[in-house]
């Protein structure tokens, strides 16, 4: 059909498939073609360097060993415009190591400064501050400046407190002086002549208890001890000096202004040993069985692991509106029993 007009043409005469003349002459266009097959080789030029191996992934090279990781973070220093902030706390390191006159000025600007993390953490990388201020702690000042007077002693526990509370890092710092730190060149004038050898700070500070009167500066020594406790290194070394006994008989000084410092042992005791939620070392301590009462009331035993919970309920009986008190003894005995009674048990 005509597209234009619309009228019927006849077909043209073109060869349809599967009509003879159609493949004819499909054969005859295709006579010509090459029907070969064959593989073409591309000659490489000589000399050329290999091909480099394929790099491995990024994923891939990430080192095997990663660095470990550092919850604490890195601690920044002031800013520039902190300096004489900066310049008083230098000042007032130099005055404490060389007992200057400023000694006391010194102290006060610790106390206030040392609440700062990066203060903090020069405070407790300087050993011999960190040594003068233990020996006031234990009530080993000098001539020129005692440790009992001026509130040196409580002013030195503060500062150690502040220094490492929520401070892991000067707190790790502290750890690695220990080993210098825990035997300290100060503290003889506690022991007779005839008394050899290096002593502690555990034992100078247990055997100098009876002159602790202030229960103020007592609570303060508490809190620094507890602080202190939360480094592994430190905490280990102070179960192994008996430094539990010394808490209990902190917790048996006679008196009722000495309630805030009992009160204080036994948080002591409960974050450190007992209480995960406060991050407490499990299962650490107490290492001694359950002592019977009677065991508990004569001298030489009134102060051991199996003590503890005599020793507390005995004074919630005649403290019946220290309910702390009986909720630690309750806290220690589901401890035991869900741990064992002793580390031995819980080693087996």
């Amino acid at each position: 059909m005509d597209i234009n007009s619309g009228e019927r043409e006849a077909r043209l005469n073109v060869p349809m498939e599967g009509e003879i003349p159609f493949e004819d002459s499909l054969r005859e266009a295709l006579k010509d073609l090459p029907t070969e097959q064959s593989i073409v080789v591309v000659p490489q030029p000589e000399g050329e360097a290999k091909q480099e191996e394929p790099k491995p992934a990024m994923r891939d090279q990430v080192p095997i060993s990663p660095p470990v990781y550092e919850s604490a973070g890195k601690v920044i220093p002031p800013p520039p415009t902190s300096g004489d902030e900066i310049s008083t706390f230098q000042a007032a390191l130099i005055f404490v190591k060389t007992e200057a006159r400023a000694f006391d000025k010194a102290l006060d600007d610790l106390s206030e400064l040392s609440h700062d993390i990066y203060y903090g953490l020069e405070i407790a990388k300087d050993a011999p501050v960190m040594e003068k201020l233990l020996c006031l702690i234990i009530g080993s000042g000098s001539e020129k400046f005692p440790a009992k007077e001026k509130s040196r002693d409580h002013k030195a526990a503060s500062i150690i407190a502040s220094a490492v509370q929520n401070n892991p890092t000067a707190l790790k710092e502290v750890g690695n002086l220990w080993s210098m730190l825990v035997f300290p060149t100060c503290g003889s004038e506690f022991y007779e002549a005839k008394s050899h050898g290096k002593k502690d700070l555990v034992s100078i500070l247990r055997n100098r208890l009876g002159r602790e009167k202030d229960p103020h500066t007592l609570k303060a020594k508490v809190t620094a001890i507890s602080g202190l406790l939360k480094e592994p290194a430190i905490r280990k070394d102070f179960l192994d000096k008996g430094g539990m006994e010394m808490l209990l008989a902190i917790f048996l000084k006679k008196g009722v202004d000495f309630d805030i410092v009992r009160k204080k042992v036994l948080e002591l005791v409960n974050d450190n040993f007992l209480d995960e939620g406060m991050g407490a070392a499990l299962r650490e301590w107490p290492k001694m069985p359950v002592n019977e009462g009677k065991v508990c009331r004569t001298k030489g035993h009134m102060l051991e692991d199996g003590c503890w919970e005599y020793q507390v309920d005995s004074f919630f009986n005649e403290r019946q509106t220290a309910f702390w008190a009986k909720e630690f003894s309750q806290k220690l005995r589901e401890r035991r029993a869900e741990w064992g009674n002793s580390i031995q048990d819980r080693e087996l």
